[in-house]
């Protein structure tokens, strides 16, 4: 038992719609294996939209879908085909041309109708030649509405012609061949004509008789067939499109020794081989097989793009959804990004945490190896700190004395001191007498000389008289310097 069934595996569903039937396959395709799984067919001429859509839902049911691809393939006789030449070589201009003169080719504008083209090759000197493929905007909207209606959106729009000649060209290997092969590819109610060259088409014509005209009134349409088919090889040879065909292939709901290949090889002078494209169709039973090989319809159209080679040039999908699948992809790529672009961010951020937890992690080890040393350090460093305090106030101790036995060197006999003030800060004053005003002045002199004292400066000299003796009261003020706390 599969636990993801879905894992490689793509669902696909292709399907065709005209005025006259609904046909619908439905295909699984892996790396290694195409097969198909069912095929349907409505007739559904005279049934409204709704009524089509409930038809495509009672199909759909029974499958086991999941998240399919929608295929659409537009026949031949709803399209437009013409043969034009472009007086241009290069692509974009080619493009360009043809987006300007499609509407010359159809009675409708050229916003009513979804134009492409096949490049069959240059022509002349600096002119190419295309087929062009011009569908109605309605024919092409009143599918997908009604396809999305029942569930399914659509991917793409293929021209049937192109698909199935690109599917029976690679499996009768001539994708390579020179020459031109004519495709006759028999459908219920229409025939394609289809010339192709190298595997690529050429020329289409549509032919308005089918495998239900041939079984019905076999006389009277096989020859009005053969006519049509010589009409559309006369058509193909005056407008000098390419060389005549050197075959024709019969394919679609023809089944071989029904007579037509013959009829066909006799009348217009042409080999006639028959292609069954059922047998080169992986289908998922044997039993589908056989289903599809009494009935009317030709599945060739739906299959072919299911299992053949991937790649058209015809994509008929209108603008509007061009559009539309361009901004839905490049929102994928904005969600993308943003994913991306938070998966890096968490990741980061991610890595940070780590790395400081784990930083975090480190250090508590290291603390906690470390943690005997570390307090011993603090302890180290708190003694060291109070010794060092003990050490300056020690020094600062000295500093009185110091300056006091400098001063009693400095002082004069005559000179008495009656006070002395200083403080740690460097603020000192002294007050005293002295019978002389020299005396005063000369004791001045010598504190400035001295180390001790900066900035000395007489603050107050008053002269009295004491027993009849003239006395100088003075008061001396100055800063000292810590010399003990320089050079300690």
């Amino acid at each position: 038992m599969r636990v993801f069934p879905h894992i490689g595996i793509k669902d696909i569903i292709c399907v065709s719609l005209s005025t006259d039937n609904l046909k619908l396959a439905y295909a699984k395709i892996s790396p290694t294996r195409k097969e198909l799984v069912d095929l349907v067919s409505y007739e559904i001429q005279g049934l409204s939209d709704d009524e089509i859509t409930k038809s495509i839902q009672s199909s759909l049911d029974s499958l086991k879908l999941y998240e399919p691809e929608v295929i659409v393939t537009v026949p031949s006789h709803a399209t437009i085909a013409k043969n034009i030449e472009i007086p241009s070589l290069d692509a974009r201009e080619i493009r360009e041309i043809v987006d300007l003169q499609a509407g010359r080719h159809t009675p409708y504008s050229r916003e009513e109708i979804v134009i492409d083209y096949i490049n069959i090759g240059a022509y002349r000197e600096n002119y190419t030649k295309i087929l062009l493929i011009i569908v109605t905007l309605s024919v092409i909207r009143r599918q997908i509405d009604i396809l999305e209606r029942a569930g399914l959106r659509v991917e793409k729009v293929y021209f049937t012609p192109e698909v199935v000649t690109r599917l029976s060209s690679s499996v009768l290997k001539i994708t390579q061949s020179p020459t031109v092969q004519t495709f006759i590819h028999i459908d219920a109610h229409f025939t394609d004509f289809i010339n192709i060259c190298k595997g690529e088409v050429i020329f289409v014509r549509s032919i308005p008789i089918g495998k239900q005209h041939l079984t019905s009134e076999q006389d009277r349409y096989q020859m009005r067939f053969i006519d049509e088919v010589k009409k559309s090889l006369e058509t193909y040879q005056s407008e000098d499109i390419g060389a005549m065909p050197e075959e024709i292939i019969l394919t679609g709901s023809i089944r071989e020794g029904s007579g037509l290949q013959d009829l066909i090889g006799k009348m217009l002078y042409v080999p006639v081989k028959f292609f069954s494209y059922l047998d080169h169709a992986p289908m998922s039973s044997e039993e589908l097989k056989k289903s599809l090989s009494v009935g009317q319809d030709s599945f060739l159209d739906v299959i072919a793009p299911l299992i053949g080679p991937a790649g058209t040039h015809i994509n008929l999908i209108p603008e509007e959804i061009k559009l539309r699948k361009k901004f839905e992809e490049k929102s994928k790529d904005l969600v993308t990004a943003g994913v991306y672009i938070l998966t890096i961010l968490a990741m980061l951020c991610l890595m940070l945490i780590s790395k400081i937890y784990f930083k975090a992690s480190y250090l508590k080890n290291l603390n906690e190896t470390y943690d005997s040393v570390i307090q011993a350090s603090k302890r180290l460093e708190k003694n060291f700190s109070q010794i060092r305090l003990i050490k300056r106030e020690l020094k600062d101790r000295h500093i009185a004395m110091e300056v006091l036995a400098e001063l009693y060197n400095l002082i004069p006999t005559d000179i008495q001191l009656n006070g002395i003030k200083f403080s740690l800060q460097g603020r000192f004053s002294i007050e005293g007498n002295s019978r002389t005003m020299g005396t005063v002045f000369s004791f001045i002199g010598d504190m400035e000389e001295s180390e001790f004292f900066k900035n000395v400066e007489s603050k107050r000299t008053t002269k009295r008289k004491e027993d009849g003796e003239e006395i100088v009261d003075f008061e001396i003020i100055c800063t000292f310097e810590n010399v003990l706390g320089k050079t300690g």
